[in-house]
């Protein structure tokens, strides 16, 4: 371990990443999302959430190195540590990884930054390995919606890393929306005429932690005579670094899954 780096993480799944980098110790802060490894909690100050982490925190614990990503935190976060004085010998990390692909060359840039080159060309062979066996499955295309809120009913638009992974194995997403962030995740009527047309419903365990109830409360307001859905693992969808190794592996079980309930 190198005891002169200090960094705080901005972003939950890279925060992971770095903990299976083997740099758990020199994780100084990280936000209150952060849950993973649950060790952490007992080496790492917690700086608040990713939308409104606290500067004046995160400067007096002296960090070498801060990680953002575009999605995560606000811009307005990203662009004050970029033009507070006391950020100026900081090395900020930005990131913003669209794909599983991208998600794999960050995970090698992290190590490559934090000289963990002998763990990330390992999990770097696996995890390409695993990506060429989705694309094998990606053949038969099945048609989607996936949720991640309720109260107002929000799904994960084609433009989305989630979107992207799914895509993988041949999933379709139904939901098109412009590229720009702020129209990544759009609110959708139950009574809108897209909801008829997918072949599968996903329900998310994250951000909003949907229960089977919730899934057929939806199907019943919004009149929907079918029983196609499934509820999926968030995290594994939509954390990228390290756990985009598990979410590949975990396309292929769910594809599997998905063409027993639908065909």
């Amino acid at each position: 371990m190198n005891q002169n780096l200090r960094i705080v993480s901005l972003v939950p799944s890279l925060t992971e990443t770095l903990c299976d980098f083997g740099l758990e110790k020199n994780i100084v802060g990280c936000t209150n999302y952060c849950v993973i490894p649950k060790t952490l909690r007992k080496s790492s100050i917690s700086i608040g959430g990713t939308k409104d982490p606290d500067l004046n925190k995160i400067l007096s614990l002296m960090p070498t190195h801060i990680i953002t990503n575009k999605e995560e935190n606000t811009e307005a976060i990203r662009l004050e540590l970029k033009k507070q004085p006391g950020f100026k010998n900081i090395k900020i990390i930005e990131t913003f990884p669209k794909n599983a692909k991208d998600a794999i060359a960050l995970v090698i840039e992290l190590g490559e930054i934090f000289k963990c080159q002998n763990f990330t060309n390992k999990w770097t062979l696996e995890a390409n390995q695993a990506y060429e066996k989705c694309l094998k499955e990606s053949h038969l295309k099945i048609n989607y919606l996936y949720f991640i809120w309720r109260n107002p009913w929000m799904v994960a638009g084609n433009h989305t890393y989630i979107s992207a992974m799914l895509e993988l194995v041949g999933f379709q997403n139904l939901m098109i929306t412009k590229e720009d962030l702020s129209s990544r995740y759009p609110i959708i009527n139950e009574n809108s005429e897209i909801i008829k047309k997918p072949q599968i419903l996903f329900f998310s365990s994250e951000p909003y932690p949907f229960k089977k109830r919730h899934a057929e409360e939806f199907l019943k307001i919004s009149n929907k005579h079918q029983d196609h859905y499934l509820h999926v693992d968030g995290q594994k969808l939509s954390w990228y670094g390290t756990r985009t190794l598990k979410g590949l592996k975990y396309l292929l079980d769910l594809k599997k899954e998905v063409c027993h309930t639908v065909m």
